[in-house]
């Protein structure tokens, strides 16, 4: 399956500059920032259902606030790798920028 091109072609190193550091402010700090910001909301989300588990004297109950803090721990602990992953990518791109910033006259 073909796809069209998202980017018009690069003619020049001030047009892959502008292109890559678009690709960083653009997609990569946001998705940082978007996936710290869910990671907080997992993890208030957690601490709530600790609380609600730990005032909570029916048994089923109790479980099911249980069952859901961990799953919001295990959901920041997915966040964080794919956080990680992004902030690889991103100061890879930094490089990308600077090796760019390099070979202009």
């Amino acid at each position: 399956m073909k796809r069209e091109r998202i980017i018009s072609e690069v003619q020049n190193v001030e047009d892959a500059k502008k292109l890559e550091e678009t690709v960083k402010t653009g997609y990569a700090e946001v998705s940082i920032e978007t996936l710290t910001n869910w990671i907080g909301v997992e993890e208030d989300l957690a601490n709530s259902y600790d609380q609600l588990a730990a005032g909570e004297k029916n048994a089923a109950r109790k479980s099911v606030f249980r069952q859901l803090a961990q799953d919001s721990r295990s959901n920041v602990e997915n966040l964080s790798d794919l956080r990680r992953s992004l902030e690889g990518l991103d100061k890879a791109r930094v490089g990308r920028i600077e090796q760019l910033t390099g070979l202009a006259p």
